[in-house]
């Protein structure tokens, strides 16, 4: 049988001084075979430092502890050691039984401290009884400066997210693809209730620099929140002179258009060297390039039936725009207003192919062909006995006519100007028909000679009128004859009488 022991055992009391997170500091048993107390601190993201109070059994002749007291500085409730029992290693083998315990403490603590009261029991009796009915109590203390723990004082709350007032970005910016990118800068994504708006605009330019006016042509805006920690922007650029700008802002932000004396985005553009835009780091957000005038040149030719063309040359771009027309050995220059258009040069008819330049650019090309509603030549036939009349007209504001006429194996050619008629005459013979063909028409006239049904008996009449004689001098010579005939006859008649 054990003898019991009367003496009270005094239970380490350990102060340990805390600091950054991870470190442990251990405070020396007052005795060797008693409780060992140690903790480690963590800096909380509220701003707090979080120990973890670490009570040994010091494997008293294999008696169980049980803790019945606690005092701390900070007084910060200490929680789950408090009446809890330390259980004993009896085998001999490794460390004696622990228990854990928390306390939450201010940011600007400096050094921490944990008394702890304990009592033992021996484990050799089915109802353990205390060794001794006192408790013994001590005290260890590790202050701050400690190599292993230095608990400073500087545990600060840690940001869970960034206002939008103060946040930081970065961004991408390519010009000429008109594509851009805007990210919260860090880890951590703006607060609840916080939105930062990014606009990237394209502009019209009238040359590659910044010049103006200048008028947007597209426009995109991304934003970012608590939800959204990076944009992606992106707009046609025009193909031509362009000025594109990467701008602290939204929608409101837009100018359009900018002229020489109006508003700028000025330190608006990231990556500028001033507020706002100095908040966003990356490439200046902007860009001037392109080449050529952003005009939106167009033309188009209008004949007329008498061989002129009118050009009419159009524009819906952005800046004057100033044509070349050319014909022979003729060019003109016309300048045409933004969204205006004009139609003041007439090309002569015979002049060839005319050609439209914008910028040394062609526009447009073209040679005179007859419009399908001009009116087409016409024909009268006249018919006489001896002759075939054609009476070929060709309509006013037409150009002149050229007209082959065939009737039989005769051919005869006119030219036939506007608004006049042109008279071919055939001899008539014993072809019914007569054709006309026009140079540059694809048609053909045809008409048919019709002899008029009397009076076309008698030989044709030349000279004097012998043939009139010579027939009444026959027929009196028939005449006479017939009557000597009867003469004779009735004398004849009267002898035998």
């Amino acid at each position: 049988m054990k003898r019991p022991l009367t003496h009270r055992l005094l239970a380490l009391a350990g102060s340990v001084a805390l600091g950054l997170a991870g470190a442990v500091a251990l405070a020396g048993p007052a005795q060797a075979h008693h409780t060992e107390i140690s903790g480690i601190a963590d800096c909380q993201p509220d701003g707090r430092y979080l120990i973890k109070w670490t009570v040994l059994n010091g494997n008293w002749e294999g008696r169980h502890a049980q803790i019945t007291g606690l005092k701390s500085s900070p007084a910060d409730a200490v929680e789950g050691l408090l009446n809890e029992a330390i259980s004993a290693n009896t085998d001999g083998a490794g460390p004696a039984g622990t228990i854990v315990g928390t306390q939450l403490v201010p940011g600007s603590t400096t050094s921490a401290t944990l008394t702890v009261d304990a009592v033992w029991f021996d484990p050799d009796e089915e109802n353990p009884k205390q060794v001794h009915p006192n408790t013994d109590s001590g005290v260890a203390k590790i202050e701050k400066g400690d190599r292993l723990v230095p608990l400073d004082g500087k545990c600060v709350p840690t940001p869970r997210c960034v206002d939008a007032a103060s946040a930081e970005y970065e961004h991408t910016f390519d010009g000429p693809k008109g594509e851009a990118t805007v990210a919260v800068k860090g880890d951590l994504p703006l607060c609840e209730g916080g939105s930062q708006d990014f606009l990237l605009v394209s502009y019209y330019a009238p040359s590659n620099t910044a010049t103006w006016p200048q008028y947007s042509l597209d426009h995109a805006v991304g934003t970012i929140d608590k939800d959204t920690r990076k944009v992606e922007l992106k707009v046609d650029v025009p193909k031509c002179f362009t000025q594109v700008d990467l701008v602290w802002g939204g929608e409101r932000e837009l100018l359009n258009p900018m002229t020489a004396n109006g508003p700028r985005y000025n330190n608006k553009k990231l990556g500028s060297p001033g507020a706002p835009g100095n908040r966003s780091k990356g490439v200046p957000g902007w860009y001037n390039g392109g080449t050529g005038k952003c005009t939106a040149p167009a033309a188009k030719f209008v004949p007329s039936c008498d061989g002129t063309v009118t050009v009419h040359v159009s524009n819906d771009g952005k800046y004057a725009a100033d044509f070349t027309i050319a014909y022979g050995d003729t060019k003109k220059t016309v300048t045409v207003a933004p969204g205006k258009s004009d139609d003041s040069v007439k090309v002569p008819a015979g002049a060839g192919e005319i050609v439209v330049t914008e910028q040394g650019k062609e526009v447009g090309k073209y040679t005179w062909a007859r419009p399908a509603d001009c009116p087409l030549p016409t024909m009268k036939v006249e018919s006489t006995c001896d002759s075939f009349v054609l009476k070929v007209s060709n309509p006013e504001n037409n150009l002149p006519v050229q007209a082959v006429a065939t009737y039989g194996s005769q051919e005869k050619k006119v030219t036939v100007a506007p608004g006049a008629t042109e008279t071919v005459t055939f001899t008539a013979g014993s072809a019914t028909t007569a054709k006309v063909v026009f140079t540059g028409y694809d048609f053909e006239l045809v008409g048919k000679h019709i002899k008029p049904s009397t009076g076309c008996d008698t030989l044709p009449q030349t000279g004097t009128k012998i043939t009139t004689y010579v027939i009444s001098g026959l027929l009196l010579v028939a005449l006479g004859v017939g009557v000597f005939m009867l003469a004779r006859r009735r004398r004849l008649n009267l002898t035998e009488v």
